[in-house]
């Protein structure tokens, strides 16, 4: 079997861009990220297409819902490098493809290596899923909170675990001081048997407030404290780390490299290493059992590539994954549904499977994907 061609479709969907808006801090660094731009608009999306003279054809998008687009150039090099080859040999593949990454992001080909993942999993007739270990059947979904105020915080996470979920995330934009208060106000709303976790990625902690903040989240019972520090700062999260018992989740920013992620395990940085399908499988793959050798877990980090698909098979595949982000985007399943994706990934009473069927499984309405379809390159 040999790769003979590859292709991308291009679609324009309307959803939230990523661009930030920043406030001025009264303490800690200096300023506090807000979140995402409120406006719509429509933004590309990229889906691959590796085709083998076999006529077994891989597909993926060629990132989650943001971020990544693979530009001409690197198409062209992506074609130079792997059309001619073996699909099946994926260790090759990606030893030729970091190799040829010295002017591009270590995770360019991200897409393309979901793409050989979807043609092994057809060729053996088994999800992806199976493949990489057939750990679990499922695998339990969160939920990200959003609300201005506590009530609206409120509101939102009591309509979620009515649809199932168990458990909830916030996003406090806060400083240190108002958050702590917040902690307690959400444990005391939504009740000892509700899981929650904060991801500190729209404000700025000093180590100092970190500490504080952690120690305060240890004594509402929160399940982790996520990124509480700029990624950068190494040597602060192994401090943090060995000075906490609640898990320390982080290197979110840097899990496009997985030399870099490595490294925060080695050093005890983090307990959680945060992935993303995006980058793709294989990398997934040798973090997570780099992390289990270091007492360590991998989560993945939003809805995912394929509208949730490549992260539900690796969640259930790989054993020391716990949970599946739901989002963002809040709209995954009908971004996937509009182009014909015909089976998103969708949280059922708080949970995710995947779908029993060869590679990723993904349904596809053809004629509505090519209606939609912009360009292709």
């Amino acid at each position: 079997m040999k790769i003979d061609s590859i292709e991308i479709s291009v679609f324009e969907l309307p959803m939230y861009q990523s661009t930030i808006r920043l406030l001025d801090a009264a303490s800690g660094s200096g300023t506090l990220g807000q979140g995402a731009g409120s406006s719509r608009n429509l933004v590309p999306v990229q889906v691959i297409h590796v085709r083998t003279d076999e006529g077994v054809d891989g597909v993926c998008t060629v990132g989650d819902w943001r971020y990544t687009e693979m530009n001409p150039q690197q198409l062209a090099h992506l074609r130079q490098l792997a059309i001619g080859e073996n699909p099946l040999n994926r260790e090759r593949l990606y030893s030729k493809l970091r190799s040829a990454a010295r002017f591009y992001d270590p995770a360019w080909f991200g897409g393309f290596d979901n793409c050989l993942w979807d043609i092994a999993g057809k060729v053996s007739e088994l999800p992806v899923a199976q493949l990489l270990g057939g750990a679990k059947q499922r695998v339990q979904a969160y939920y990200n909170i959003r609300g201005a105020s506590l009530a609206e915080l409120v509101k939102d996470g009591e309509a979620a675990l009515q649809n199932g979920y168990e458990v909830l995330k916030d996003h406090l934009p806060y400083d240190a001081k108002v958050n702590i208060r917040l902690f307690h106000d959400l444990r005391q709303s939504f009740g000892d048997q509700v899981g929650l976790m904060h991801d500190a990625a729209l404000t700025q902690y000093t180590y100092e407030e970190a500490l504080k903040v952690g120690r305060a989240l240890e004594a509402e019972d929160f399940i982790w404290l996520e990124e509480p520090l700029p990624d950068r700062q190494l040597e602060n999260y192994v401090r943090l780390t060995d000075a906490l018992d609640i898990p320390v989740a982080g290197a979110e920013t840097l899990m496009h490299d997985p030399e870099l992620s490595a490294l925060w395990l080695r050093s005890g940085a983090v307990d959680v290493l945060r992935v993303n399908g995006r980058h793709g499988t294989t990398p997934v793959l040798k973090l997570a059992h780099f992390a289990e050798m270091h007492n360590a877990t991998v989560e993945t980090n939003t809805y995912g590539p394929l509208f949730g698909l490549v992260h539900a098979h690796q969640n259930c595949g790989i054993g020391n994954i716990r949970w599946f982000e739901t989002s963002p985007p809040f709209d995954g399943a009908s971004m996937g549904e509009e182009i014909g994706m015909m089976n998103p990934a969708v949280p059922r009473d708080g949970w995710v499977s995947y779908p029993d069927s060869p590679g990723w499984g993904a349904d596809w309405d053809w004629k509505q994907f090519e209606k939609k379809r912009v360009a292709t390159l």
